[in-house]
């Protein structure tokens, strides 16, 4: 039973099996996303938290039982982190996983901020603001895709459904956070039916509400599904994974980034082709500064229609300029080069140090270039005569960025990325996960080129249309086509997460005016 508002709950963090309440939560939401991958799992994975809060009704202790599911969560699927850092940054395994435990605790604040402040207005107001935790928990995801560093918007709550795609739909209007709240809302019914016992007899609405939210999500999503069903008359694209190793021989490296792509193009001849695209990878040559290796690109955009999309590292646009870019280039089918997207979102500890001074003893953590600049412009560039843009990496997990390529007038998104860095870990399965999203959001053919894997062609609906496997030398052909229509989403951006966060804001401030005329009250 829920406690009353005017009474204090008689249970204490001391009571052990209340404290496994988040423990389960924390691994039922593990479970929900790749590699294990069991989504349906989301839908109950947050009761028990629920429940959790609902019957301390404190700050302290839903924010301890928050703080505990973040870490359990956190620290299971990213434990491919310190793997990473000890074999590419060059640091020791100690220094690696001192570094992950204070990343995974930083994230853990997350869930910690949405369940203490809702365990704060409980105490304050009463039971029925139990019902703010979908609210505020989508407000700290919203928050956590900007901070720190820029954000770190990995596996939001809602990506745990990408393999139902029927719900995935309604990311065309709410992007990912609609559906992270719907998976709270449903946790929070379930939870408050329990808490309830006998009397929820009475007040199963919210019960209700997120039964009748639910089926009209999968409504919509058979509708949007069939809408999207692409027609035959599309182009096709060629994607040449050429798994070049991160680690090896300077010669076998060079042989695979020019003769490599050269030979793999060679095997495509007779197909109908007209874009080719090359990932994201290690870059022994500079398009810039080798002609060979430029002249070797550009006779290869002459085979196409539609050219060629590689990634290289680019240097500062004005002469002498020492800075340094990830960058996509753009290549017509005369071998011109008709544009260069600088990327615009780098990997904090990754490809810059930020706030050096405060960090200058992590600068060994990045293998390669650990000083790149970040780019300024959100480019789009005509490829067949459509506006396209390029995604690099780690770009392709923040909603917001894809969406503002879109709504500039982009048809086509390309997404390059070397998950590589990865190794055989849920980690290229996750990044590819949130990937698709990003073609549903805004109703764009999303073709990801990937070095290791995994590369794949993704239609408006989320559908893989043509993928490889991770860590095979491997053409994957598919169709693409050019869509100029602007979803909800497209237009108005993160919309209801916004409104989640306004709708915390105001509960909050109404529970701490409430709270304070009482206690005026009573002096």
């Amino acid at each position: 039973m829920l406690p009353s508002s005017r009474q204090t709950s008689p249970v204490h963090l001391r009571d052990w099996k209340l404290i496994t309440l988040p423990v389960l939560s924390g691994f039922l939401a593990y479970a929900s996303f790749p590699a294990i991958s069991q989504g349906y799992l989301a839908w109950v994975a947050y009761v028990p938290l629920a429940i959790f809060v609902g019957r301390l009704s404190t700050f302290r202790s839903a924010f301890l039982g928050g703080l505990l599911v973040g870490i359990i969560q956190f620290s299971l699927l990213l434990c491919w982190i310190p793997g990473v850092l000890v074999q590419y940054g060059n640091i020791s395994t100690v220094l690696a996983w001192l570094l992950y435990g204070l990343m995974i605790l930083i994230l853990g604040t997350y869930p910690a901020i949405a369940a203490g402040t809702t365990g704060y207005a409980m105490q304050r107001r009463g039971p029925s603001c139990l019902l703010l935790l979908p609210f505020a928990w989508v407000s700290v995801e919203l928050l956590r895709s900007y901070t720190p560093f820029g954000g770190f918007p990995w596996l939001l709550t809602g990506y745990s459904q990408t393999d139902y795609l029927p719900v995935v739909q309604i990311a065309d209007i709410t992007g990912v956070y609609g559906l992270s709240l719907l998976i709270l809302i449903a946790n929070v019914g379930i939870a408050w039916r329990i808490l309830k016992g006998p009397a929820a007899r009475t007040r199963l609405w919210p019960a209700l509400a997120a039964c009748g939210l639910i089926l009209l999500c999968l409504a919509y999503g058979h509708v949007s599904l069939r809408k999207w069903s692409p027609g035959p008359t599309l182009r096709k694209t060629a994607i040449l994974q050429a798994n070049i190793p991160l680690e090896g021989p300077d010669r076998e490296v060079e042989w695979k980034f020019q003769e490599g792509y050269l030979r793999m193009a060679d095997a495509l001849r007779g197909k109908t082709i007209d874009l080719l695209v090359l990932p994201e990878s290690p870059a022994p040559k500079s398009f810039e500064q080798d002609k060979a290796y430029q002249e070797a690109m550009r006779s290869l955009a002459k085979r196409y229609p539609m050219g060629l999309i590689l990634s290289n590292v680019a240097t500062g646009r004005d002469e002498g300029a020492s800075e340094y870019f990830n960058s996509a280039y753009f290549l017509d089918s005369d071998g011109n080069l008709s544009g260069r997207y600088d990327k615009v979102r780098l990997v904090p500890f990754g490809e810059y140090v930020p706030f050096k001074r405060a960090f200058f003893f992590l600068d060994s953590i990045t293998r390669e270039v650990s000083d790149f600049s970040a780019g300024s412009e959100f480019l789009r560039v005509r490829v067949g005569g459509h506006q396209t843009s390029a995604i690099i990496c780690y770009e392709a997990v923040f909603p917001s960025l894809a969406r503002r390529f879109v709504s500039g007038g982009s048809e086509l998104l390309v997404n390059l990325t070397n998950d590589a860095w990865y190794g055989n870990t849920p980690a290229p399965y996750q990044h590819l996960a949130m990937a698709r999203w990003r073609a549903v959001e805004n109703r764009r053919w999303l073709i990801r080129a990937a070095n290791s894997g995994i590369s794949a062609v993704i239609d408006p609906g989320g559908r893989i249309r043509s993928a490889t496997g991770l860590f095979r030398e491997e053409a994957c052909t598919g169709p693409f086509d050019f869509v100029s229509e602007l979803t909800i989403y497209s237009r108005y951006g993160d919309v209801c997460a916004c409104l989640c966060v306004i709708i915390s804001c105001v509960v909050l401030l109404g529970v701490r005016r409430a709270g304070a005329g009482r206690e005026r009250q009573q002096i």
